[in-house]
């Protein structure tokens, strides 16, 4: 996809401008017994399911920055069942179902349950979704409907100490589930996963 194609399309939701990027000043620290990552000014909000979150800014304005997945929309979207492109829901309201597109799988591998970070996309933005987003067109992407969804774990960047209490990335973009406690506390967590059952595909229209 070229820039001047990009330009034409929605700006989807879930992807992240340049001027959102924050400063991240992590650091570690004990808390009920447990040595955990967390930043120098921490607040309440900056947890959730056991895991440090990444910050960003929330703008929408400047340089889009294409491939990659905006922390806090993505897991909006996961938790209040709304699309990728347009942040609306995604729930078809006349047969309650959810529209999903699962990328990396062809349709005769398809489970009842599966897991995703991705989000869901209603159905008046498939093809935008598609012709936006480089992750959904590797492979044979396949749309389909789910019932429904639960939160089991986070894509996360993985910290520990070096020297002098400095924090240092150890590993990037791991799965981690949400009962593998000793790992959230070294976790930097920027993507949901989610897992969906019931998964069926599409009726094409």
């Amino acid at each position: 996809m070229t820039a001047a194609a990009a330009t034409r399309l929605r700006k989807p939701y879930i992807t992240p401008y340049a001027e959102e990027t924050l400063d991240l000043p992590l650091t570690f620290e004990w808390a009920d017994g447990v040595h955990r990552l967390t930043y120098r000014d921490a607040l309440p909000q900056d947890w959730m399911f056991g895991a440090l979150w990444a910050r960003c800014g929330t703008a929408r304005e400047g340089k889009i920055l294409w491939p990659m997945v905006h922390t806090l929309r993505q897991r909006r979207c996961m938790l209040n069942r709304l699309c990728r492109v347009c942040g609306e829901p995604a729930t078809d309201p006349d047969t309650g179902r959810i529209t999903w597109i699962m990328p990396f799988v062809a349709p005769r591998a398809l489970r009842s349950t599966m897991s995703t970070a991705n989000p869901p996309t209603c159905k008046a933005h498939l093809g935008e979704a598609l012709a936006t987003c480089p992750y959904l067109r590797v492979g044979a992407p396949v749309v389909c409907t789910v019932s429904d969804y639960f939160p089991i774990g986070v894509l996360a960047n993985l910290y520990g100490e070096a020297g002098r209490g400095r924090v240092v990335e150890t590993h990037r973009q791991r799965h981690i589930g949400l009962d593998e406690f000793s790992r959230l506390h070294q976790a930097l967590a920027t993507q949901l996963i989610v897992q969906v059952h019931d998964l069926q595909p599409a009726a094409q229209s």
